[in-house]
């Protein structure tokens, strides 16, 4: 299970920069290696990957936690958001999107390196692996209160969350679900985190892009 694959992606979202709203579309190669030998697994766990971009973070505004705009998005609008620990750079978003991809695949795939570039991104593309640097920015310890500190952020959780906030009995697992498909979902955070601000939708494996409303 050695052989290494690259695929091409892209998705757009609104970046906030400084209170201003600004269209921007992220293109990725990712380079990956499967390490399964079911053929099944390989194509469910692919198919996940790909509604990861396609659907999860597609047609979403991208902003940092500090960033006052923001918030009053969150409490006036129904958009989704992608909340960053830093301000929406590409660096940051490259080495979210290597660190939730391989969150989300529970090691049946590997991604070996994310190379991510962005139309507001002045043509420079960036490179993030296992050894970059980049991932200590996303380093925040401050992120939940004390109460669900043992919580992951959600770029390190396999959940759809691509925010986090906090809710009376957990914390928020994200609007689609991956359930369609007979993949565990880090059942530890599902456990403690049942509660859900609506109910999520599920997530087809990308065949026809149906989206049903979960249980």
């Amino acid at each position: 299970m050695s052989n290494t694959f690259s695929w091409k992606t892209k998705f757009k979202s609104i970046i906030i920069v400084d209170g201003e709203l600004f269209a921007n579309e992220y293109k990725l190669n990712i380079s990956l290696t499967p390490h399964t030998a079911s053929l099944k697994e390989q194509t469910d766990y692919f198919e996940r990957l790909k509604n990861l971009f396609e659907q999860v973070f597609a047609n979403t505004i991208t902003t940092w936690r500090d960033e006052p705009l923001y918030h009053t998005l969150k409490k006036s609008t129904t958009n989704r958001f992608i909340e960053l620990p830093k301000p929406p750079y590409d660096q940051i978003m490259a080495a979210v999107c290597f660190c939730k991809a391989n969150s989300i695949l529970d090691s049946k795939i590997v991604i070996n390196h994310i190379d991510l570039s962005s139309w507001q991104g002045d043509g420079i593309t960036y490179t993030v692996d296992k050894d970059s640097k980049e991932l200590i920015l996303l380093d925040r310890p401050d992120w939940f209160s004390a109460k669900f500190s043992k919580f992951d952020p959600w770029w390190l959780r396999a959940d759809t969350a691509t925010y986090d906030q906090e809710l009376d009995k957990g914390i928020y697992t994200g609007h689609f679900s991956w359930n369609n498909q007979n993949i565990p979902v880090d059942k530890t955070h599902e456990y403690h985190a049942k509660v859900f601000e609506f109910q999520p939708k599920v997530l087809n494996g990308g065949k026809d892009k149906d989206k049903n409303k979960d249980k």
